[in-house]
């Protein structure tokens, strides 16, 4: 398994950036100075289908293109929703059927966002079976796009926080939701090309914490079925090897509580005036629960991902 270089995410900005939009940053008062730090929040949800998940599947079927001269014949993939429309856009754009498989606890909003941009949709019992048939798929000429197992992807989420760091200089730290880990390894990559002292922490649910205990084990752990957070986009059965070896490199895994989900959640939607997503509520409670405990300097400059808007 080959490893991502810094070089890697600066290709694949370049191969995506006519395809999606260079996310604003934003501070806000309020949430400074309730968290007692100077937050940017870097806003994904405004992304193409509200969530940083376009980076990624543009630039896997973008990459596919330039190693096969042509776009794959047809895609499959399987997603809690995020990724799902991501994919199901990119194929809109470039006229190439969509296949993804979906568990039935998908929230019904994301399945009939998925299927109005033209993607067929297959509701699956469980997660696990549903991973299953999307793998499957590739024996009948699929091209398997991944949510976070798949080095395009990872490079492709890492033009995040490449962006961000490219405009908001002296950052002390960077924190992003843990669901599948190929945000949080796209992050680590982009942020060791411009400033290795920056620390990244993962922001994961405390009822979905695969990623947590994976790290205190040293060995991949995961669930059989989907845990149960609000934090929808957070209820990946576990990491894969790929992503492993980028989160062993972080500054810790922060756990997040429901409650403090649920508080961050409403209180970002309120005070921003505009669509948050639980998942990425985690990040800004991330950001809370460091400046508690480290007690850091007013003027602190803390880099949150906003990965998303779809509920």
């Amino acid at each position: 398994m080959s490893e991502l270089k810094f070089q890697d995410i600066l290709s694949a900005r370049n191969r995506v950036k006519n395809y999606i939009k260079n996310t604003e940053i934003i501070s806000n008062k309020k949430i400074n100075d309730e968290i007692g730090a100077q937050i940017y929040l870097k806003m994904d949800n405004r992304q193409k289908t509200k969530s940083f998940k376009a980076r990624g599947a543009f630039n896997a079927v973008l990459s596919y293109k330039e190693k096969f001269g042509k776009f794959p014949d047809k895609i499959v993939a399987q997603s809690s929703g995020n990724h799902a429309q991501a994919v199901a856009m990119v194929g809109k754009k470039f006229n190439i059927p969509v296949v993804i498989y979906m568990a039935k606890i998908t929230s019904p909003i994301k399945v009939k966002a998925t299927k109005d941009l033209g993607a067929e949709v297959v509701l699956c019992e469980r997660r696990s079976e549903a991973n299953r048939l999307a793998e499957e798929k590739q024996s009948e000429g699929y091209f398997f796009i991944h949510p976070s197992d798949n080095d395009d992807v990872i490079a492709g989420q890492g033009t995040c926080v490449l962006e961000a760091l490219e405009e908001i200089s002296e950052i002390e730290a960077i924190f992003a939701p843990c669901g599948g880990g190929g945000l949080l390894s796209g992050s680590i990559i982009a942020k060791n090309g411009i400033d290795s002292a920056i620390k990244v922490y993962g922001c994961e649910p405390l009822n979905a914490n695969d990623a947590y205990r994976s790290i205190q084990k040293n060995q991949i752990v995961g669930y059989e079925e989907s845990p149960m957070t609000i934090a929808d986009g957070a209820r990946t059965l576990k990491i894969s090897n790929r992503c492993f070896k980028y989160l062993k490199l972080l500054d810790a895994i922060i756990e997040i509580k429901e409650e403090e989900i649920s508080y961050w959640q409403q209180k970002l939607s309120n005070e921003l005036k505009e669509m948050i997503e639980p998942t990425s509520a985690l990040s800004v409670a991330g950001c809370s629960l460091y400046v508690k405990k480290f007690g850091l300097a007013r003027d602190c400059k803390l880099l949150a991902i906003i990965s998303g808007g779809n509920l």
